[in-house]
C-alpha cells in the first residue's frame, strides 16, 4: 500500500502521510546497498563503510513496518465502520503485489533458466518453506513470501482483536505491544540453519512478526492518543534528532559480531534475536516521527517529490535490482565477490530505476485499477440487489 492511499483517522477524517513514501524509498536504497555490497565483496572487505552497506538488509524490516502500519490501519478502520471486506482486501493485495512479481520472475526464468520446480515454488510465493528453492538472481524475493504470509494473517488478527476491542478500546494496543517483546525473544527459534541446506525459519512470519507489529502498534496508538503507550510514541515522535540517533546507533551496533555475520553464514538463536530486536528498533525510530510527530526537516526531506516518486516505484526497484546486478555480472564475466562497487551501481541503478518506473506505470497501476473496477462493479451489483428487495425481504416481481 502506498502512503498516498487514503486512511481514516480516529475522527473519520482523511489522513495522508506523504513522507511514508519517502521512508519506503529509504528502505529500497538500503536493500540495493546490501546486495551491491554482497556481490562485490565490499561488505566484508570495505571496513566500517562496507559493513554499513552490508547491513542494508534492515531495509526489509522498514518495508514490513510500513506494511503493518498502513494495512492494519486500513482494515481496523473498515472493521470499525462495518465495511470489512476480506475478499476485496485479498484482491487488492494480490493485484498490488503479484503481477509485477510474476513478470520479474518470468524475466529471470527466461534468462537464468532455473529449475522449473524452483520457478513453480517461487510463483506460488512459497520459497521460504523449502530448503533448496533458491534462484540466485531472485534471492531477495524471500521477503515477498513473508509479506504474503502477513497479508493472509492480518485479517485474522483484526478479527481476533475485535472482541478485545469491545471489552476495552486499549486492549489491542496493549496486546500487540506485548507481542512485539515476546515474539522478538522467541525469534531465534531455528537458528543455526545452513543456507541452501536447511529451511531458514528466520524468514518465516513468526520470526519477522515484530517488524510488522511495530507498524501495527503505531496504527493502534493513533486511535487512542491519550493512552500511555500512544503518549510515549508521541513523545518519541516529537524528538526527531533523538529518534534518528537511536536508529543510527542501533544500525551501527548491528554491524558488529553481536548481530551475527553480514553474509549468509548461519546465525545462532541469540544473534537472530539481537538482529530482530535491532532492526525493529531502527524501523520504529524511523517510523514514529512520521506517524506521531509534527512537522520536521526529516518529514520534509522524505516528502520531497523526487524522494516520494522513488518510494512509489520502490517495489519495482526491489524486484529488479538483483536480476539487473546478476545480469551485469553474467554479461561481463566478472566473478561474484569481485568487481567494482561504483561501476555496478553506475550501470545497474539507472537500469533498475527505468525498469521499476516501467513496471509501476504499465503493470502495477493498471493491475490495481483493474482490481478497483472489479470491486466497484461488485459493490454496485450488491447495492442494486438490496434496492430490489422489499422491506420484508421478498424480491420485486
Amino acid at each position: 500500500m502506498s502512503a498516498r492511499e487514503v486512511t481514516a483517522s480516529p475522527r473519520g477524517a482523511v489522513t495522508l502521510i506523504p513522507a511514508l513514501d519517502g521512508l519506503r524509498a529509504v528502505a529500497a536504497v538500503l536493500v540495493v546497498m546490501t546486495h551491491a555490497a554482497y556481490l562485490t565483496g565490499f561488505g566484508v572487505g570495505g571496513g566500517l563503510v562496507g559493513r554499513l552497506w552490508a547491513r542494508g538488509d534492515f531495509g526489509v524490516a522498514i518495508f514490513f513496518a510500513l506494511s503493518g502500519f498502513l494495512l492494519h490501519r486500513g482494515l481496523v478502520s473498515d472493521d470499525s465502520s462495518g465495511r470489512l471486506d476480506i475478499g476485496g482486501y485479498a484482491l487488492r493485495r494480490a493485484a498490488r503485489i503479484l503481477p509485477a512479481y510474476w513478470l520479474t520472475l518470468l524475466a529471470v526464468t527466461l534468462v537464468a533458466r532455473p529449475p522449473l520446480h524452483d520457478v513453480a515454488i517461487h510463483a506460488a510465493g512459497l520459497q521460504i518453506y523449502f530448503a533448496d528453492a533458491w534462484i540466485p538472481a531472485f534471492g531477495q524475493s524471500w521477503s515477498i513470501s513473508t509479506e504474503l504470509a502477513f497479508y493472509a494473517a492480518l485479517p485474522l488478527a483484526v478479527l481476533a482483536l475485535r472482541p478485545l476491542r469491545r471489552r476495552g478500546a486499549a486492549l489491542p494496543l496493549v496486546v500487540l505491544s506485548i507481542l512485539i517483546v515476546l515474539l522478538t525473544l522467541t525469534s531465534g527459534i531455528g537458528g543455526g540453519a545452513e543456507f541452501g541446506e536447511d529451511v531458514l525459519y528466520e524468514r518465516w512470519l513468526y520470526a519477522r512478526a515484530p517488524h510488522f507489529l511495530v507498524g501495527m502498534v503505531c496504527a493502534e496508538a493513533l486511535l487512542l492518543p491519550m493512552h500511555p503507550i500512544a503518549r510515549r510514541l508521541s513523545a518519541w515522535g516529537s524528538q526527531v534528532p533523538t529518534c534518528l540517533a537511536v536508529a543510527a546507533s542501533a544500525y551501527l551496533l548491528a554491524t558488529t559480531p553481536i548481530n551475527g555475520s553480514l553474509t549468509l553464514e548461519p546465525a545462532t538463536p541469540a544473534q537472530l534475536v539481537v538482529r530482530n530486536a535491532l532492526s525493529a528498533i531502527v524501523a520504529l525510530a524511523l517510523l514514529v516521527p512520521l506517524t506521531h510527530g509534527g512537522p520536521s526537516a526529516y518529514r520534509a526531506a522524505l516528502s520531497q517529490p523526487l524522494v516520494r516518486w522513488l518510494g512509489v516505484t520502490s517495489y519495482g526497484v526491489f524486484l529488479w535490482h538483483l536480476p539487473v546486478f546478476e545480469a551485469l555480472y553474467a554479461a561481463t564475466g566478472v566473478k561474484v565477490f569481485q568487481g567494482g562497487l561504483l561501476p555496478l551501481l553506475a550501470i545497474g541503478v539507472p537500469v533498475t530505476v527505468l525498469l521499476a518506473a516501467m513496471s509501476h506505470h504499465w503493470v502495477e497501476v493498471p493491475a490495481s485499477r483493474l482490481a478497483g473496477r472489479v470491486l466497484s462493479r461488485r459493490r454496485r451489483r450488491e447495492r442494486e440487489g438490496r434496492e430490489h428487495e422489499q422491506p420484508d425481504g421478498s424480491l420485486h416481481r
